[in-house]
C-alpha cells in the first residue's frame, strides 16, 4: 500500500526542522519543516544518518563467545543492534583457544548467509590472542590463551570464515608482530594495535608493518604507567593511526575523551561501543570470558573487586552523544566517527540517509537535560525499525 509519512527533525548544524517525506521507505522530498503536524518527529527531534559499530562482543544477554554460539545468536544482535540505530557492525571474537576462535569464525560465516547479517556484517574482527599477557593492558582476556603471533593459526581462522576477517587486533610488541602485521595486511585485513604496553621504537614498527588503527585507544594499558614512556603518547602522535574510542565517559573521562580527539583529529576517529553480552542488563555479578565480573549501577562492567573495565555497555547513538557534548566535535563530525569514517577504513560506502529517490537510512531522535538519548525513529534502506 502507497502511504507518505513525514519525518520531522532537524539536520546536524542546522537550528530549523526540516520535513523529509518517505513513500514505501523511499524518500520523496526533503523541505523546510511546514505547518502540519509530522508522522514522526518534531521540531526538537534530531535526525542522524544509521551507525557502524567495528567493535560488537555480544548484547542483550547474547556473546559471540564460546562453544555454544549459533547463526542465531548473530541474527539476534543485528536485530537488537538495528533497534539502536546500528546498521552494520562486526562481530568481535576475543582471546580463547584455537578451536574455539575457529568455532566463531565459522559460525559468523554461516550467519553471514542469512540477508539480513549479510546486509549488516561485513566481516569479523578478531581481538586477541596476540595480546599482553600481563595483568593491566590484558584487561578481561584471559591470560592461559594469550599467544604469539601465528599466521598458520590466522590461515586457519581465515578457512573457518569462508575469508571474512577484516580486522585484528595485536600487541606490537609480541614476538613476531611486525612480520605478522606486514602478511595481513597484504591481504587486505586491518591491523589494529590493542591490549599492549608497547613502547615508541616497537608501535613505529609495527606502524611501518601496516598497522592502522589502535583499539579502544586509552584503554586496555596499565592501570599506572610512566608520565612520558608510555604507549599512549606515539599512538597519539602517529598521524597514520586511526584511534578508536569508546565514548562511554567511563572508559575515557570527558577531558580524556576530549583530549584524544584533539589529538587524532575528527577524520582519524572511530566511535565504537565494545559492548559485550552484559549490555542492557541489570547491575550485579556475572561471567565474562572466563572472569568473574560485575555490572555497576553506573552502568560500568568492572572485573570483580578492580577498576579495571570488562567491556562496555554503551549503545553507539549515545557514544555519538557523548562524544558531541564533551568533546570540540560537531555533531556532524561526531556521526560520521561512528559511521562514514570507519566504513571508509573499511573500503565500505555509507548509505544515502535522506537523498530524494533513494531509502532513507536515518535516525529520529531527541536528546534529555541529561544529555541521554531517547530513540524515536529507526530507517535501515527504508525499512522502519520499532526502537528501543
Amino acid at each position: 500500500m502507497d502511504e507518505t509519512i513525514v519525518v520531522r527533525g532537524r539536520f546536524p548544524g542546522e537550528t530549523r526542522a526540516s520535513d523529509i517525506f518517505l513513500r514505501n521507505g523511499v524518500v520523496t522530498a526533503v523541505r523546510r519543516a511546514g505547518t502540519t503536524s509530522p508522522d514522526i518527529g518534531s521540531p526538537e527531534a534530531w535526525l542522524g544518518p544509521v551507525l557502524f559499530d567495528m567493535q560488537v562482543n555480544g548484547v542483550a544477554g547474547i556473546t559471540l563467545q564460546g562453544g555454544s554460539v549459533t547463526p542465531e545468536d548473530v541474527a539476534g544482535i543485528t536485530e537488537y543492534l538495528a533497534q539502536w540505530g546500528v546498521a552494520r557492525w562486526m562481530p568481535t571474537l576475543v582471546t580463547a583457544p584455537q578451536d574455539l576462535l575457529e568455532h566463531g569464525c565459522q559460525v559468523i560465516a554461516m550467519a553471514m548467509k542469512m540477508p539480513d547479517v549479510a546486509r549488516a556484517v561485513p566481516g569479523i574482527h578478531i581481538e586477541g590472542p596476540y595480546i599482553s599477557p600481563e595483568d593491566g593492558p590484558r584487561g578481561a582476556h584471559p591470560k592461559a590463551h594469550v599467544r604469539s603471533p601465528s599466521l598458520t593459526e590466522f590461515n586457519r581462522w581465515m578457512k573457518a570464515a569462508e575469508g571474512h576477517i577484516r580486522c585484528v587486533t595485536l600487541a606490537p610488541e609480541a614476538p613476531g608482530a611486525a612480520p605478522f602485521i606486514r602478511a595481513i595486511t597484504k591481504r587486505g585485513v586491518l591491523a589494529a594495535l590493542g591490549h599492549h604496553r608497547a613502547d615508541t621504537e616497537q608501535i613505529a614498527r609495527a606502524v611501518e608493518a601496516g598497522a592502522g588503527l589502535s583499539t579502544h585507544l586509552g584503554n586496555g594499558s596499565a592501570s599506572q604507567m610512566h608520565r612520558h614512556q608510555n604507549p599512549l603518547w606515539p599512538q597519539l602522535a602517529e598521524d597514520r593511526l586511526f584511534a578508536s574510542l569508546i565514548a562511554d565517559l567511563h572508559h575515557l573521562p570527558a577531558p580524556a575523551l576530549k583530549t584524544f580527539v584533539r589529538a587524532k583529529r575528527p577524520e582519524h576517529i572511530v566511535l565504537v561501543s565494545d559492548c559485550v553480552h552484559l549490555a542492557g542488563m541489570k547491575p550485579g555479578a556475572y561471567s565474562i570470558f572466563d572472569a568473574q565480573v560485575e555490572v555497576k549501577p553506573s552502568g560500568k562492567i568492572c572485573l570483580k573487586g578492580t577498576d579495571l573495565f570488562a567491556g562496555s555497555g554503551l549503545m553507539l547513538i549515545q557514544g555519538v552523544v557523548n562524544a558531541w557534548r564533551t568533546t570540540d566535535l560537531t555533531l556532524s563530525e561526531a556521526f560520521a566517527c561512528a559511521s562514514s569514517i570507519p566504513l571508509h577504513l573499511f573500503g565500505l560506502k555509507p548509505p544515502p540517509m535522506a537523498v530524494k529517490g533513494k531509502k532513507a537510512n536515518l535516525l529520529v531522535f531527541e536528546v534529555d537535560s541529561k544529555d541521554k538519548v531517547r530513540l524515536q525513529a529507526v530507517f535501515i534502506q527504508g525499512q522502519p525499525i520499532p526502537p528501543l
